[in-house]
């Protein structure tokens, strides 16, 4: 086992110590758990880019603000919900898409119902993608469009109320962190580090800072490791290739994807700088998610390649946890593409054992099936992909001869199996059989949880769609690809020199660390309201998606909570339980600490 795991580990710690220590000099330390999770909070938090770390650790020092931000969501939030519930749940869809463009939203409100044509016109400056959602709403429910407008501004007007007697700084850092929704969402889910952080930010900023940026880099060099390894291990075997194209043809099919989005070929400027339209913090996600679904973006970042001309697969890193959970729930899965599973348990258990976001699915697969996994399973890769289709047919059927939905018991399995065991030459059946040495150090659930889906996201290339006359109307926002830096005018004087001079990617480091960008808002045209609302921000997701991996596959496990459900029934992807106002803190599936040298 290489020793980056525990290195990691303690990398994690950094932050977190001397955080600890500072609070310890006035009250108790905090428990152990709480210092696991916030541990996981603290490496979601600063896989984002220089500038917006630095505006979270200025409004962690004012955590009344965060606190008040979240409840000012929570009843906006709610509102919304009440006022698109009564329709369809297609109907409510296009509320919610429209919702992720509020300055659409504010020009269709304004006035009476328009024409097509006026509609078009509107929408003209707009992504294409919205256009049909946008005049759908202005033809038939206009009333819900003033009502959502009225509803933006007046949680505008409260927002800008709470900020205003906070210092600039302060203000600018959350009127900017509120672009990244499910950051607010952290911090106040995990007050008491948000405290803690405050606290040590406000006595000591260049050591939080360093500490901050020594972390993020640990984590981007070994996701760019884990990265090329993995795609190594895919371009090295061409039937390992070719499962993983074909499943994520299937799982982008049980996304509700078309055949004709899978062949679609990606440009290159939405492989590189995909960017999107979150959903807006004060509105929130679709209700019926259970899990915090901010970012839509399309299937092949979950499958981990996208395709490229003449049918070629291009490898950009492992496939997603919801990918992964997709693929090791259903055993037709590992049967139908069992080089895939290959993959995985060379991945994840052979000479490099990455520890990621996919470890526990891996190694919970492992358990659940080691009664009847040849001893030399792990080692020995010539009869593994025979022994992951022979096992994934035992568990067909044995399933079948129980019967659909109905429960199957060790006892069962193991007289089933032993009636059957020809069937299976590959597999041999053996209870407690010896655990891995990394088995022993993980905290691993029962059972695979079922799989939750995913909204479609089709590219812009794939849209064929007639060319509109554009009105003289401003843009929405676009990204400013003018490199960001923090502004240290905004800070007294005594912390102007403790500033990092430098962006992340201008530090003598390897991997570079992501880059920070600036969300230019364009001036508003004649045309348009008269309020103060900016545009929705297109966010590089390429930027965050880091981020956004650590947060919703490791800190959303130590965060378990319980979200509202709609009336009608939701749709199913897999993830980790949602939150609950008073969330009930329990023991997640995770990495034990290192032994102690």
């Amino acid at each position: 086992m290489t020793m980056k795991t525990p290195l990691l580990i303690l990398a994690g710690c950094l932050l977190c110590l001397p955080i600890a220590a500072a609070l310890s000099q006035t009250e108790s330390a905090p428990p152990k758990h709480l210092m696991r999770e916030d541990s996981a909070a603290v490496n979601a938090l600063v896989m984002y880019p220089d500038t917006i770390r630095l505006h979270i650790f200025q409004a962690s020092e004012y955590p009344a603000a965060i606190v008040s931000i979240a409840t000012l969501q929570k009843n906006t939030s709610s509102d919304f919900a009440d006022l698109v519930s009564g329709f369809p749940k297609d109907q409510q869809e296009d509320f919610w898409n429209l919702s992720r463009y509020p300055d659409l939203v504010a020009r269709l409100a304004e006035g009476d119902t328009k024409s097509s044509d006026e509609t078009e016109q509107i929408l003209a400056g707009f992504p294409a993608e919205i256009h049909d959602a946008g005049l759908r709403a202005e033809q038939d429910h206009h009333d819900i469009l003033v009502k959502m407008s009225e509803l933006s501004q007046k949680t505008d007007d409260q927002f800008a109320q709470i900020i205003s007697d906070y210092p600039e700084e302060t203000q600018t850092a959350l009127r900017d962190i509120i672009q990244y929704p499910e950051i607010i969402s952290l911090l106040n889910d995990h007050l008491s580090l948000t405290v803690r952080v405050g606290d040590r930010f406000r006595r000591n900023p260049e050591r939080v800072i360093h500490r901050a940026d020594s972390l993020h880099d640990a984590i981007a060099a070994q996701n760019a490791e884990d990265a090329a390894a993995w795609k190594q291990t895919i371009e090295d075997n061409p039937d390992q290739a070719a499962d993983l194209q074909s499943a994520g043809a299937d799982y982008a099919a049980d996304n509700g994807y078309s055949q004709d989005d899978v062949n679609a070929i990606p440009a290159a400027d939405e492989i590189n700088n995909y960017t999107c339209a979150p959903y807006p913090y004060w509105f929130g996600y679709p209700s019926w998610y259970p899990y915090d679904y901010w970012y839509p973006y399309p299937y092949w970042f979950d499958c981990g390649y996208y395709r490229a001309p003449g049918g070629r697969i291009v490898v950009i890193g492992p496939p997603s946890y919801y990918f992964t959970n997709w693929y090791f729930y259903r055993p037709e899965h590992w049967h139908h593409f069992p080089h895939l599973g290959d993959a995985y348990v060379y991945h994840y258990y052979g000479p490099r054992r990455v520890t990621g976001p996919n470890t526990i699915i891996v190694h919970t697969w492992v358990r659940n099936n080691r009664d009847y996994l040849p001893k030399d399973f792990l080692t020995n890769p010539v009869r593994r992909t025979d022994a992951i289709r022979q096992v994934a047919q035992f568990n067909i059927d044995i399933q079948m001869h129980a019967g659909a939905g109905k429960t199957v018991t060790p006892a069962m399995r193991s007289q089933f199996f032993q009636q059957n065991r020809t069937k299976y030459p590959t597999l041999a059946f053996e209870t407690n059989k010896k655990l891995d040495k990394d088995d022993r150090l993980y905290r691993i659930p029962d059972v695979i949880q079922p799989p939750v889906k995913q909204p479609p996201v089709r590219m812009l290339s794939t849209i064929n769609r007639p060319v509109r006359t554009a009105a003289p109307v401003s843009p929405p926002a676009k990204l400013d690809l003018q490199q960001e830096k923090p502004d240290k005018s905004s800070l007294p004087a005594d912390r102007q020199d403790r500033m990092p001079s430098q962006p992340d990617q201008q530090r003598n480091t390897q991997p570079p660390t992501g880059q920070a960008y600036r969300l230019s808002t364009p001036a508003r045209s004649t045309a348009a309201p008269a309020r103060q609302q900016a545009p929705a921000p297109q966010v590089n997701f390429n930027k965050i998606n880091k981020a956004q991996e650590y947060h919703r596959n490791v800190w959303e496990q130590t965060q378990p909570s319980v979200r509202q459900q709609p009336q009608q029934p939701a749709p199913q992807r897999f993830q980790p339980p949602p939150r609950q106002e008073a969330p009930v803190r329990q023991e997640p599936p995770k990495p034990a600490p290192p032994k102690k040298f």
